[in-house]
């Protein structure tokens, strides 16, 4: 019986207070400084954190830096309402132990035998089409949507879908993830999101 090892990169649910609302200070305007020595200007509250991960067998996805994946996102900016022009964003996803060891090694380190097949996935999800590679971005609710308002936008979420040979002796498993715009995509004012999780699998031979 095959035994499948699965490395899951949950895509944060999006939430109203991260996408409901600023906390930016958005109060001064250019317009009320006229004299000499009139200050406008605005805020944004930041922190700096860092997690770190204890070393084992355990399968995680990383980018290139080999920072751990809390959410891959894809951050296109803010646009102009109307036809947009093409927007590429890219990501690279990394299966790895977070030992650094090869798949296939004990816990001491000790490269085995084992050999898998390899594969990275969308889990299944009603926004995303395999066969099109269309991922359905959903608006968000926004002061002055009306029956003609767009409520969603296409998106095409790209990467290495096929199933691979993966040796005893490796340990990772990559592909470049892309989320494009398509130029001549409509939308309409508002915060467009859509969401899922990213997996890389391992099955053994």
């Amino acid at each position: 019986m095959k035994k499948l090892l699965m490395g899951a990169l949950a895509v944060l649910t999006v939430s109203s207070m991260a996408f409901g609302a600023s906390t930016q200070q958005m109060v001064d305007s250019t317009l009320s400084a006229t004299n000499p020595g009139d200050k406008v200007g605005a805020g944004v509250p930041f922190e700096v954190r860092v997690n770190i991960a204890p070393k084992g067998p355990e399968l995680v996805i990383v980018d290139e830096n080999d920072n751990i994946y809390d959410t891959m996102v894809f951050d296109h900016g803010t646009k102009l309402a109307g036809t947009l022009n093409r927007s590429v964003v890219e990501r690279t996803a990394i299966l790895k132990r977070t030992d650094n060891h090869p798949f296939s090694a004990n816990a001491s380190g000790a490269v085995g035998t084992t050999q898998y097949t390899g594969q990275f996935a969308l889990a299944t999800n009603n926004n995303y089409d395999p066969t099109t590679n269309i991922l359905t971005l959903d608006k968000l609710s926004s002061v002055g949507d009306t029956g003609s308002t767009t409520m969603t936008m296409p998106t095409e979420f790209n990467f290495i879908k096929q199933e691979r040979p993966i040796k005893a002796t490796d340990n990772n498993m990559r592909t470049l993830v892309q989320s494009v715009i398509k130029a001549g995509t409509k939308a309409d004012p508002g915060m467009y999101v859509g969401n899922g999780t990213f997996t890389a699998t391992l099955t053994v031979k």
